[in-house]
């Protein structure tokens, strides 16, 4: 686990992006919402540098409480609510009295 602080703002150095950020700004008629397009390009990003292994790291440690249901959706998105449905589906199988199948 990485030893910074995510308390305080994001900083990275904007060079070219900054600049092309205030133009478009100055030509686009009524502007443009520079922190909101930052934010979801982090978001964007963030979910797509995930792996398969990093997604269910994240949903257990949503399970047990160390991680915020808001902060789970917005890195896992749609397959949010698709990991809940196979998590009953699953549970619910395992309910399922088998003994009839028993040879």
């Amino acid at each position: 686990m990485s030893q910074g602080s995510y308390d305080d703002t994001i900083k990275f150095r904007a060079g070219a992006l900054k600049e092309a950020a205030g133009e478009l700004d100055a030509i686009h008629l009524g502007g443009i919402n520079i922190s909101e397009l930052a934010r979801a390009g982090l978001a964007d990003m963030l979910r797509r540098s995930m792996t398969d292994e990093d997604k269910i790291t994240l949903y257990e440690r949503y399970k047990a409480g160390e991680i915020s249901e808001e902060a789970t959706r917005l890195l896992l998105g749609e397959e949010f609510d698709l990991l809940q449905e196979d998590i009953e589906e699953f549970a619910a199988a395992a309910e399922d009295d088998t003994s009839q199948y028993l040879v």
